[in-house]
């Protein structure tokens, strides 16, 4: 099932992604690292409130007018200002008939935990990735992840009430690992670590 409050990365959060890194790198500054998969402009759509979200793919008309207006949007929030639009929007297509006709993923989130969360026979298990050192609070800011991956992520995340997370299980390594850019602080700088 995907929570249809879920925002949809599109391929100009991809190229603004790109072009990011590649700003800073020509101005001679380091770079973020990202994975260049448009994560962290997807959040700043969210943020910014143009962005699309899965449970717009419910109605494909206005998805169509509301995909032009996020375009429109997204050129000037995002600094791309070339994008072509419309082999994204076949992909959405695909996308629209399989997730609302053929396989009816598409779901209220929110409702859907709360019966979860009041069902006996049910247990939620959440995972999250990255941990501390790369959440976007609480991490070696500016070098992190897009979002929260502490446990709080739970509750914002998921829609499940502090008070009925009953577990939380952390896991600590003796270094660090990272993906991109930023503080490694665990890394040898002698012929072990090169």
């Amino acid at each position: 099932m995907i929570s249809d409050r879920a925002t949809l990365v599109s391929n100009i959060h991809r190229e603004a992604d790109r072009q990011a890194e590649m700003r800073l790198q020509a101005a001679g500054k380091e770079i973020i690292g990202t994975t260049l998969q448009g994560i962290g402009p997807s959040y700043a759509s969210k943020i910014l409130r143009f962005g699309l979200r899965v449970g717009d793919l419910l109605d494909w008309p206005t998805f169509v007018e509301n995909y032009q207006k996020f375009i429109t949007a997204a050129k000037f929030q995002l600094h791309v200002p070339e994008f072509d639009a419309a082999e994204e929007l076949d992909q959405l297509k695909i996308l629209h008939e399989r997730l609302t006709v053929k396989d009816k993923m598409i779901v209220d989130s929110v409702d859907m935990m709360h019966k979860a969360l009041n069902d006996p026979k049910k247990r939620i298990c959440a995972e999250g990735a990255n941990a501390v050192m790369l959440d976007v609070d609480y991490g070696t800011y500016p070098m992190v992840t897009s979002s929260n991956t502490t446990i709080g992520g739970v509750s914002t995340g998921l829609s499940v009430p502090p008070q009925h997370i009953e577990t939380t299980i952390g896991i600590m390594k003796a270094y660090t690992t990272r993906v991109g850019g930023g503080p490694f602080p665990t890394q040898l700088d002698n012929e072990i670590g090169v």
